[in-house]
């Protein structure tokens, strides 16, 4: 969730997160992380990108006989320009993690690309076909293990499985010790268990005739925030120092835009931003009015901020509500 926040111009730190998803539940209690799925607690995704003002669609797949099905929803999303978080099969073995693993999934993972043989048109975007690929970022999980990873390109956390070979049983995914089965979708075969996935669509822009936000997107010069400490950790750890860089795409140059930024979830409006921050000042923590004929882009820098802090943008047209 904050891999998809900072694709549409926020950040927020795990522990905010997971509060979020999970209110007034103690972290140390396994009810408080944020797990994919619809309905709360057991999928509380919903939850938290509400309160991270995000839009969210959810795949839900319990009694689901078809695993190719989701495939083929994950790869529209894709597509569709959305960022796809889905729970994944660990190969526990390989991991060292306890036998024999969750039955539906043991980890949550956003989706970095989709390739396929076949021409990525409309009319192909929701169809599954077997040699179709889907790259995942584990998040570090195995490489942060200290174990060396063999054709995993540049050292990084990025995975690629053909569709066909991504589905597998529970036994499946814990068979084989290379890279091609570390993670695996579950097979579903009817039973009780389901395949489960959400994907972030944008920020939430209920604005009269909208909506009106533009593009933001934030890079940050620390991929991490710094490992546990404690197990339980009982309160957030200590806090790295980081640069966080937002860029605005300008859609129509002849125009002049705001930008916003805030420091809380609770200060966000979700929608007519120029009015909200006229009417409460005080919840908009910076602001930078952006001239017509600024270019196609336009880039402000957070210098040495805390990875524990949260840090939202929205940007749209002064003429807008």
């Amino acid at each position: 969730m904050i891999v998809a926040g900072m694709r549409v111009g926020q950040y927020t730190s795990q522990w905010t997160a997971r509060s979020l998803a999970a209110p007034r539940i103690n972290q140390t209690l396994d009810a408080s992380q944020l797990l994919v799925g619809t309905s709360p607690p057991v999928g509380n995704a919903v939850t938290a990108a509400a309160g991270m003002r995000l839009n969210l669609l959810s795949y839900e797949s319990e009694n689901s006989a078809s695993t190719p099905a989701y495939l083929a929803w994950i790869k529209q999303q894709f597509l569709a320009g959305n960022t796809v978080i889905i729970g994944v099969l660990n190969n526990v073995n390989m991991l060292g993690q306890e036998r024999p693993g969750d039955s539906e999934y043991d980890h949550i993972v956003p989706v970095m690309g989709v390739g396929s043989d076949q021409p990525l048109t409309a009319e192909n975007a929701g169809r599954y076909f077997p040699t179709d690929t889907l790259t995942i970022s584990d998040n570090g999980l195995y490489s942060l293990r200290g174990t060396n990873v063999p054709g995993n390109p540049r050292g990084s956390s990025l995975y690629t499985y053909p569709f066909a070979e991504f589905q597998k049983t529970r036994a499946q995914a814990n068979k084989g010790s290379g890279v091609g089965s570390l993670y695996s979708a579950l097979l579903a075969t009817g039973t009780r268990l389901g395949n489960y996935a959400v994907a972030v669509t944008g920020v939430t822009d209920n604005s009269p005739g909208g909506p009106f936000v533009v593009p933001v997107a934030l890079a940050s010069t620390s991929n991490n925030e710094g490992f546990p400490t404690a197990d339980p950790l009982t309160k957030p750890p200590a806090a790295k120092r980081t640069t966080i860089t937002a860029t605005v795409t300008l859609p129509d140059a002849t125009q002049a835009y705001r930008l916003y930024q805030y420091t809380r979830f609770s200060a966000v409006p979700r929608g007519s931003f120029n009015a909200a921050a006229a009417a409460r000042p005080a919840d908009v923590a910076r602001s930078w009015d952006i001239p017509a004929g600024s270019g196609s882009t336009y880039t402000v820098k957070l210098q040495n901020v805390s990875t524990a802090g949260t840090y939202v943008f929205r940007a749209v047209p002064v003429s807008a509500p």
